[in-house]
């Protein structure tokens, strides 16, 4: 019976994964893309606009910058000791 059951969704898994025709997303996924990628642009025309962005000074940035590097660094990794305790003396040992 387990084996009936195996061989059912090893046959439904086969049949789902088979070549056939693409979906029509598929079929024209550069259209689909682009149109969801249109959807999604408040202004269209600034990517005309090659003037460069301005608006923050160097000192402001510089701290955005350092602040961004400060947070990419891994804490220094300490070291801790087993603590085992010793009820019958008392005392725990390190």
């Amino acid at each position: 019976m387990k084996k009936t059951w195996l061989l059912a969704a090893l046959a439904a898994l086969c049949a789902g994964c088979a070549v056939g025709n693409p979906a029509r997303i598929e079929a024209d996924y550069t259209t689909s893309y682009n149109l969801a990628l249109a959807g999604q642009t408040l202004h269209p025309e600034a990517a005309l606009n090659t003037r460069p962005v301005t608006g923050m000074l160097a000192p402001e940035a510089s701290k955005v910058y350092e602040r961004y590097l400060k947070g990419l660094e891994r804490p220094a990794e300490t070291e801790q000791g087993y603590i085992i305790p010793l009820a019958a003396q008392g005392g725990t040992f390190k």
